[in-house]
């Protein structure tokens, strides 16, 4: 299991302090990346259905798409930290299979 961050211009060790935010976030909220990540696919799948009643995420998949969303912010800010505020931030947060 891989993290991956993509921020154009963001240096090495930007990205690493990214990912460990990310890291963080999964590690508090007690759920691993792919457990996120799996939830997330199963929010936008529902988004694909065109929110179709059936296709509804269950609250375990609700919560972790939270949670990767919350590990995506984090890493966001942190990677970001130091660069000015009017800074575009073109991102990319992955779970590499």
């Amino acid at each position: 299991m891989q993290l991956s961050l993509e921020i154009k211009g963001a240096l090495p060790e930007e990205k690493q302090r990214g990912i460990e935010a990310a890291k963080a976030v999964f590690a508090a909220a007690g759920i691993s990346p792919e457990q996120a990540a799996d939830g997330m696919f199963a929010l936008e799948g529902w988004d694909d259905t065109s929110f179709s009643a059936d296709e509804e995420p269950n609250d375990d998949d609700d919560n972790a798409a939270s949670v990767w969303m919350d590990a995506n912010k984090a890493a966001i800010a942190a990677c970001c930290a130091d660069w000015p505020v009017d800074a575009v931030r073109k991102t990319t947060f992955s779970y590499n299979w």
